[in-house]
């Protein structure tokens, strides 16, 4: 099938993933591990969460149609086999068997339909998941076990995209009694199960003991793991030190001054992989001065010294950002970096005097009496504060007084969202391309990622594109047209992609690692001593 053409090649671009060393020893049923998370999910109900860190844990709790294999392929989920028609417009799904909810519950045809109903509901403003479904006509059932799903136009990513986590299917008839309450603890069918949620410090997820419809990629049967904790721990020294301690036994995002020192202990497995995503940009709030003025914007991005960024806040461990997308992803346009704005102090300078910003007393830029003066909007996450602070001491330079101001992720993202900015931080972490999509058409201001707030007809055209065309290098080229784009209007100023690390403990055995970095839990039980 063409749509599935895509799926690996971003597997070829990613630095290679280091797989734990195999044991001899027996898996053994049971036992508990702590997971550090930097921060707390907005909410585990797949069709409501924005967050990578809810995505993640949805990893553990949740099943979706199809899933992606640990090189990147797409294969079998809840549906055991599936169909496309030649026009690409019919998606027909043949589901296992004998699949539960954790609640007990059937989860055959009519709960698909219902799951995806609720996707995309439109009182539910679910801001990434109801984007799966943009093009969907109709939904129906012939059997018990069947799933025909219509599209209205083709599209190359529609498979991948139901392979996300947050496109796992919903016990719909729970989250409608429960309404808002059902994030916290969502109905799924994965191999664990939501058990408790204690709110700004730990997410406890219990072992499913009925299981038996995993991947083939895994064990038939139950995970051996009894209990899965995801401790919130927003500062990374603590992280490293609860780690090394044995408190946690595996870390999601090892910073980068701790790598070297892990990667030589013997207390640690260091996984490497390419982030697929930018770790980090700087985005403009384009309906707030002084950021409406695209030359002001483009400025910025000339006054970042982004190789300094890289050196100094990952050690090296990255590269520079040029655009919107990562050298790791499919659609990425390789002469993204020649083509977006150098560091170049003099040309800002021209460029800011011309949006009418001259240097006033103490070489302060002012217009019209005023001084360049704004707010950073950021979350408390370690390599996040150090690069405002480097970012902050850049534009000082060039007379631009830059406050910071920090929130919680979930806070900022809601105050990003409702536009109370003028500029803020962000990153991503996203399986493919059409990222762009939620972050950049215009459907998705306020509601979804838009978080620039810009709103452009021939962007959305663009956009639009990308999403319907099943032929590739028509694909390709419509991504370069919208990386061109991105970068004229200057939305962000990117500034790195991190090699992402995960770390987990010796004695954590059975772990295999996907291609996106993420840890494979379902094979993994704790060596006895």
């Amino acid at each position: 099938m063409a749509h599935q053409f895509h799926i690996g090649i971003a597997t070829l671009l990613a630095t290679a993933l280091l797989a734990p060393a195999a044991s001899a020893q027996q898996p053994k049923t049971g036992g508990t591990i702590t997971i550090a998370l930097t921060e707390e999910p907005d909410t585990l109900d797949p069709q409501r969460t924005s967050t990578q860190v809810a995505s993640m844990i949805l990893r553990y709790a949740g099943d979706t149609l199809v899933q992606k294999d640990p090189e990147g392929q797409i294969i079998a989920g809840l549906a055991s086999s599936w169909t496309v028609s030649n026009d690409g417009l019919t998606y027909t799904f043949k589901l296992k068997p004998g699949v539960k909810f954790h609640n007990g519950a059937a989860l055959d045809a009519a709960a698909v339909k219902a799951s995806i109903e609720r996707a995309i509901d439109p009182n539910l403003k679910s801001p990434i998941t109801a984007g799966y479904f943009d093009q969907l006509a109709s939904v129906t059932t012939p059997d018990k076990n069947t799933v025909v799903i219509k599209l209205k136009k083709p599209s190359a990513l529609f498979l991948e995209n139901l392979a996300d986590s947050r496109a796992s299917i919903v016990h719909a008839s729970s989250a409608k009694s429960v309404g808002n309450q059902f994030g916290r603890a969502p109905v799924l069918s994965g191999p664990w199960m939501i058990s408790k949620w204690d709110s700004g410090t730990q997410i406890t997820l219990k072992r499913n003991p009925n299981y038996n419809w995993g991947p083939a990629y895994v064990h038939k049967g139950p995970a051996y793991l009894e209990q899965l904790t995801f401790r919130v721990i927003p500062d990374s020294a603590t992280q490293i030190s609860a780690f090394k301690a044995n408190d946690v036994q595996a870390l999601t995002t090892v910073p980068p001054n701790d790598v070297a020192s892990l990667e030589s202990a013997r207390n640690a497995t260091l996984n490497k992989s390419l982030r697929t995503g930018v770790g980090l940009f700087l985005e403009f709030n384009t309906t707030k001065a002084p950021f409406n003025d695209v030359r002001v914007r483009k400025a910025i991005n000339m006054l970042v010294n982004k190789d300094a960024l890289v050196k100094v806040v990952l050690k090296d461990l990255g590269v520079p950002a040029c655009g919107p997308l990562s050298p790791s992803l499919w659609g990425y346009w390789k002469n993204a970096c020649s083509y977006a704005p150098e560091y170049d102090v003099t040309a800002a300078k021209a460029l800011l005097s011309q949006a009418g910003w001259k240097p006033g007393p103490g070489n302060t830029l002012q217009k019209d009496g005023k001084p360049f003066e704004f707010t950073l909007y950021t979350a408390p996450i370690d390599t996040w504060t150090q690069s405002a602070q480097l970012v902050q001491a850049m534009l000082q330079q060039a007379g631009i007084k830059m406050n910071i101001q920090q929130y919680e992720f979930g806070t900022l993202l809601e105050k990003t969202k409702a536009g109370e900015d003028q500029a803020h931080f962000m990153g991503y972490t996203y399986p493919n391309a059409d990222i762009v999509y939620l972050w950049f058409h215009s459907d998705n201001d306020k509601t979804g990622l838009n978080l620039s707030h810009y709103k452009n007809a021939t962007l959305d055209q663009l956009i639009d594109r990308s999403r319907t065309t099943t032929n590739s290098s028509t694909r390709m080229s419509t991504y370069q047209a919208i990386q061109q784009h991105i970068i004229d209007q200057a939305l962000w100023a990117p500034l790195w992609i991190n090699e992402n690390y995960s770390a987990v403990r010796p004695n954590l055995k059975g772990v295999k690692v996907s291609f996106d970095g993420s840890l494979i839990l379902n094979d993994a039980y704790l060596e006895s001593k």
